[in-house]
């Protein structure tokens, strides 16, 4: 009993005790865009040369004070003065200006002005709107600059439009009306009709009411007995109350 025990355990043992496995399945690397198919746009082009004059340049073995090298010279210092190398100096040159230009060259385009126009809806089951003659107007002379605000504000305030025929006969229709008042909105609550805090309605008063009034006034002026006789001095006396 005791060997089939120790027996399970070890399998157990070298079962769990090892990593599990992860296999995970090698993803394929996005192609670049030198890797892609089909011809490359302008714009691939432009960023392509770029990136040629940076890291496809040869580089040039570290130059000694008293050596120099040709340009074109391998890195042991051998110099090309031969005809040979001359010409396949030049061959390579010439393959390497035919293959840094574009296979379809074509001009920068320039969008042509766009033309000036009026406004005329094309509205249907109606007549399209024709122009009026000497419409639209030229678009008045404006000088590049002013040699004063006053000279600018006199240019603006003199400059005058000429009003079409048509607007000046124009009998705008009911809509148009409606269109060119301001909008209003409704409340969001309704207002009382009799409001309790609305003053009284003010009248003109009789030779009689004035008179009162006046007599009224006069009394208000005078002083209160009750502070008089509560003063240290007889204020009665000196003052010509009564």
């Amino acid at each position: 009993m005791s060997n089939h025990r120790c027996s399970t355990q070890h399998d157990w043992l070298e079962r769990n005790s090892r990593p599990k496995p992860i296999f995970r399945s090698p993803c394929a690397p996005e192609p670049t865009r030198w890797q892609k198919p089909g011809p490359m746009n302008r714009d691939e082009w432009v960023n392509f040369y770029k990136w040629c004059l940076v890291n496809a340049v040869p580089q040039f073995p570290a130059q000694n004070p008293g050596q120099s090298y040709n340009r074109l010279s391998s890195g042991y210092g051998k110099s090309f003065n031969s005809t040979k190398n001359e010409k396949r100096k030049k061959h390579l040159e010439e393959v390497a200006s035919a293959l840094s230009q574009p296979r379809w060259q074509r001009n920068k385009y320039h969008a042509p002005p766009k033309p000036e126009f009026p406004y005329r809806p094309n509205l249907g089951y109606y007549k399209a709107p024709k122009p009026e003659r000497g419409r639209p107007v030229e678009k008045p002379k404006v000088p590049c600059c002013f040699q004063h605000d006053d000279i600018k504000a006199e240019f603006w305030s003199t400059i005058r439009f000429p009003v079409s025929k048509r607007a000046q006969h124009a009998v705008p229709s009911r809509k148009i009306c409606e269109l060119s008042r301001p909008r209003t909105a409704k409340p969001h609550c309704p207002f009382p009709e009799i409001r309790n805090d609305k003053p009284p309605r003010r009248t003109k008063m009789s030779s009689r009411q004035w008179r009162a009034h006046l007599q009224r006034l006069d009394y208000l002026a005078k002083p209160s007995p009750r502070a008089l006789a509560e003063l240290a001095c007889n204020c009665r006396i000196c003052c010509d109350c009564h």
